[in-house]
């Protein structure tokens, strides 16, 4: 099929291709993370949101660039998921994290990807991230990437030219962002939309430029630490936060975790805590929790094994 501009319609992306996709995708995050960090009003007004995605989507990129000879698309959702929970910050990386979790699940079989497997490839990141999250709220990242999922599904049959199907995704996610302070009443309040939509969309719209051939600077350095913003700043006072600690880390197991197990972890933070999030990947479990006693949290987690890359703000 030839298009009006007389150029090949596109209608299939390989390993590379996705993985050049990927990291423009990580690139413009970053270029973007201050912004939406001034965004941050949900679910606590800290203003890290861009920074917590960015080291996030970072930890990730960092492993794909490495692949180098060895890169299939098997090797590159093993690389997309592994590093990105792994390098996990905050509740909107976690989330972030399991998008790309139950995407990878969707495409590693595959050495070629249609409109019908990135299709089922979203579905099934809504479905872990909605599934990874102790109590979904509507009008934040969630949302945002159940849009994209549900328009990319109403466009199988429609269309199997991959750039008319990622825009079209795009501009329906933009446009339930748009709707999220019609969800958030504080998000109303504030005047802005979602900063974890707005981040994901983000990641969208930088891999669209890639996928277009656009010049982009696919360099990866390593995540660095956090910095205070000026919404953080600026924000913190103005609302009452109900637990005061960002507490995360990961435990390497060392024991049985079964779903019993996962299901009573969760119930005893959820005793002490909110904005939680337990993903259980392998012989690892990645752990959010906001919460007045930290080390509660950590006493608890090292019955099941030792505890690495630890963070309390």
């Amino acid at each position: 099929m030839i298009k009006e501009d007389a150029k090949v319609a596109v209608t299939t992306i390989d390993a590379p291709m996705l993985a050049k996709m990927f990291l423009a995708g990580a690139k413009n995050l970053e270029a973007k993370k201050e912004w939406i960090n001034e965004l941050n009003v949900f679910p606590v007004p800290d203003g890290d949101t861009g920074t917590n995605m960015t080291m996030t989507i970072m930890s990730a990129a960092a492993e794909v660039s490495s692949l180098g000879a060895d890169l299939t698309m098997a090797s590159l959702a093993k690389a997309v998921s592994s590093g990105s929970l792994r390098g996990a910050r905050g509740n909107s990386g976690v989330i972030l994290s399991q998008l790309f979790r139950g995407f990878t699940k969707g495409i590693g079989k595959y050495d070629t990807l249609d409109v019908v497997i990135l299709s089922d490839a979203l579905q099934k990141a809504v479905e872990t991230a909605y599934k990874a999250v102790m109590k979904p709220k509507e009008g934040t990242i969630l949302t945002v990437a159940k849009g994209a999922a549900d328009k990319a599904l109403e466009l199988i049959g429609e269309t199997d030219e991959l750039d008319v199907f990622i825009d079209e995704v795009i501009k329906h996610a933009d446009y339930v962002l748009s709707q999220t302070p019609e969800m958030l009443p504080v998000l109303k309040q504030a005047g802005v939309v979602d900063s974890g939509g707005q981040g994901l969309l983000e990641v969208i719209k930088g891999a669209y430029d890639a996928f277009l051939g656009k010049e982009v600077d696919f360099s990866i350095s390593a995540p660095g630490e956090k910095a205070e913003t000026k919404a953080a700043a600026q924000n913190s006072g103005d609302m009452e936060i109900k637990y005061g600690y960002c507490t995360e880390f990961i435990i390497l197991l060392s024991r049985n975790f079964n779903i019993k197990h996962e299901l009573d972890f969760k119930a005893y933070l959820e005793s002490i805590g909110d904005s939680i999030v337990v993903v259980t990947d392998d012989d690892v479990v990645k752990v959010h929790v906001h919460t007045n006693d930290p080390g509660l949290a950590i006493q608890k987690a090292l019955k099941y094994g030792a505890l690495s890359n630890m963070k309390i703000d």
